[in-house]
């Protein structure tokens, strides 16, 4: 098997690199270190010579692969759909260049920290962390009396979206005693719910009988502003929201109404509809029954070592004339496959 040439400007685990260069020359330019993706005309230089591509956040536009006349396969660590879709499909298929990517990296990442977001909005942690560090806390019991809350356990959670991440999260939440239910139009099998003790449920009996509804739907035409005045007016006054996912399935000002009114009780999120941001920025941060996060809900290491170990997983069986297990243009293998040295 000769040996290829890479770049990579993902950000990739030593492992990972490691057993790419046993199969190419490999150039590794992590977009973190640059602090931004790199543009399409840096990208376009970069490239060429190059026979494999693997990229994170920077996106790869139909002049970058018609540029690289030596480019065979794309790689990118993320899960690619919908509003997320960051490489060309349509010319990669003109030149039968596989698009392989990540789906999944940070699915226990993101699980777990669901359940961050919703302890710190029930738990009053955002006004309880400000109250300690100005110094308020005076008397022995001032935080008793301050910031009483409540648990999980007992409450009804919905899930609106019963994908990898929200089984996940079922599970989660199972084990601190909740009662799950979810809503998924595309998960009708009853044993999958079953086998995470999960009711399924329609979105607006959702809304109406949970105490936490917790958001894991992917970004399309479908579901943006998918939580409209309608949903969070079906809410109960105690409940509340944690968005893990994305800002743009949430319509934000029917959302900024419903909690700045005292419709519903908090917001808890680690996604917004611009980012970066700040309470200047994005009103919904200057609300103090919000409780915000700076998108750190894939963040954890393991994320790293998860991606790089499918995106290399799925080349090995490309140049193994195998079928990889996360390529999202499979008609493109056979003309792939004649193409090989």
């Amino acid at each position: 098997m000769r040996k290829y040439k890479a770049l990579v400007t993902g950000t990739f685990s030593e492992n990972g690199l490691r057993r790419l260069r046993e199969v190419a020359d490999c150039e590794y330019r992590d977009w973190q270190l640059a602090k931004r993706p790199y543009t399409q005309e840096e990208l376009k230089t970069m490239i060429q010579g190059k026979d494999i591509l693997i990229v994170e956040m920077t996106e790869v536009h139909k002049e970058v692969i018609e540029s690289a006349s030596d480019l065979k396969i794309i790689g990118c660590c993320r899960g690619l759909r919908g509003d997320d879709l960051t490489v060309d499909v349509p010319a990669c298929n003109e030149r039968k260049i596989p698009i392989l990517n990540a789906p999944g990296r940070n699915l226990n990442s993101v699980a777990e920290f669901t359940i961050f977001l919703t302890l710190g909005i029930l738990r009053k942690v955002r006004p309880a962390i400000n109250w300690f560090y100005d110094a308020q806390w005076k008397e022995w019991l001032d935080f008793y009396t301050t910031f009483r809350t409540g648990e999980i356990r007992g409450r009804t959670v919905g899930l609106m979206g019963f994908g990898n991440i929200g089984k996940m999260v079922a599970a989660l939440f199972n084990a601190f005693g909740a009662k799950v239910m979810a809503y998924d139009p595309f998960v009708n099998d009853p044993d999958v719910y079953r086998q995470y003790n999960t009711a399924k449920t329609d979105a607006q009996t959702l809304f109406r009988e949970a105490d936490i509804v917790s958001l894991h739907m992917n970004v399309n035409d479908d579901t943006k502003a998918f939580v409209n005045a309608e949903l969070l007016g079906l809410m109960k006054p105690t409940a509340f929201l944690v968005n893990s996912a994305r800002a743009a399935i949430v319509d934000r000002d029917a959302l900024y109404d419903a909690l700045a009114g005292g419709k519903i009780a908090g917001y808890a999120t680690d996604v917004y509809h611009r980012e970066p941001c700040n309470p200047e920025t994005e009103p919904l941060l200057a609300l103090d029954n919000v409780f915000g996060t700076p998108h750190l809900g894939g963040t954890a290491d393991e994320v790293i070592q998860n991606h790089s170990n499918i995106i290399m997983d799925d080349i090995e069986r490309l140049l193994r004339k195998e079928t990889p297990k996360f390529i999202l243009n499979p008609q493109v293998l056979d003309a792939f496959y004649r193409q090989l040295a």
